[in-house]
């Protein structure tokens, strides 16, 4: 193996990939990266068993092969270089050296037969979708998606078609939900719904950061994404996601409007002497504004008010502020609807005037 390759353009690709491969892997190989030159072209591939990942790069190649290198150390030496070429040759017992011009580097590698085989899927059934459309999507959801492993089911974004053009991704942690659905012009090749993992995600966002367009699909046990020369291959989660119909109230006794920057950054305000560990805030709803309470025996205590459209009985409801903001983080419209029916129900927020987007969040005891 022999060729020469741009410094800049090897530390993009590699910088893009690190997230995937395991610095600390029960596998040695794991924690590499697979190194192939053939023709004109440099591919670069790391896995983690679950989840793997494919970028390639133009290169001058002088003699074809593979080799397995630290990813980690690889991506710290090149990313500190100097612009230019960097020239990269298998010098015997899996060993590579880095050169240029004014530098030489010496890594120990591993055979790439050792490297797991990455699986081969058929892209008959990718559909194209715009980045900026699925990754809007992604930051909707994400944040809603169970930290806990024992729940698998609930750790990862559901995938759905609900139309020939329009596909849906939803996310819950039992205590908060997220929804959203748009058109994304090209038809959806999806039979069934499907649980992609959080990691596979955030690695898929990654890829839409740096493509205008991203064509996406689904195998029988893989979720799969194409773009600007890389190529993300994530196991999908064996586990069925539950009916999340049945915590979308159809209906809720009272509504409000408020906007949403003000909402939010009384919100942030009020939290900060709210307790680090349940982040609750009180609100009370009365006509015309709300109040947003917090009190922590060791902080100390904080009350803001927030003018509202409401016009229905007072109401005074818990919430965890943290789940709050993250809903209105991500929320670009100016005004927000949330509606309410009891202390103990479920309050639906979703932007007016946006397309579907729905967070369901339940209230708790403060």
């Amino acid at each position: 193996m022999k060729f020469k390759v741009e410094a800049m353009n090897l530390s993009e690709r590699l910088g893009l990939i690190q997230g995937i491969a395991e610095r600390r892997a029960t596998m040695p190989v794991l924690s590499h990266v697979l190194v192939s030159s053939s023709k004109d072209k440099l591919e670069l591939s790391v896995t983690d068993l679950e989840t793997a990942m494919s970028a390639s790069c133009g290169a001058a190649v002088l003699k074809e092969g593979s080799l397995a290198i630290p990813a980690r150390k690889l991506y710290e030496i090149v990313k500190e270089l100097p612009q230019g070429e960097i020239e990269f040759e298998a010098i015997g017992n899996h060993w590579v050296q880095l050169r240029t011009p004014s530098a030489t580097f010496k890594i120990a590698g591993l055979p790439s037969e050792d490297f797991p085989a990455i699986p081969e899927l058929s892209s008959e059934h990718l559909f194209s979708v715009e980045s900026s459309v699925i990754d809007d999507m992604i930051t909707k959801t994400i944040f809603a998606v169970s930290p806990d492993d024992l729940r698998r089911n609930l750790a990862g974004i559901y995938f759905q078609k609900t139309g020939k053009h329009n596909l849906r991704l939803v996310a819950t942690d039992g205590h908060r939900l997220s929804f959203v659905e748009r058109d994304v012009k090209s038809e959806v090749k999806l039979g069934r719904g499907v649980v992609v993992p959080k990691k596979g995600v955030a690695e898929l966002r990654k890829i839409v950061k740096i493509a205008e367009n991203i064509s996406i699909g689904f195998g029988k046990n893989f979720f799969i994404a194409e773009g600007d020369g890389t190529i993300l291959i994530v196991r999908l989660i064996d586990a069925e996601f539950p009916d999340y119909n049945q915590v979308i109230p159809e209906v809720t006794k009272s509504s409000f409007h408020v906007k949403q920057g003000e909402f939010l950054s009384a919100l942030r305000r009020v939290s900060i002497l709210s307790s680090d560990k349940t982040k609750s805030v009180k609100v009370t709803l009365n006509k015309g504004e709300m109040t947003l309470v917090s009190v922590s025996p060791e902080l100390g205590e904080a009350k803001e008010v927030v003018p509202i459209e409401f016009t229905g009985d007072s109401i005074e409801l818990g919430f965890n502020a943290r789940y709050l903001m993250d809903v209105l983080e991500v929320i670009g419209e100016e005004t927000v609807h949330m509606g309410i029916t009891d202390e103990l129900s479920p309050a639906v927020i979703k932007p007016v005037g946006e397309q579907v987007y729905i967070s369901v969040i339940m209230p708790m005891r403060v």
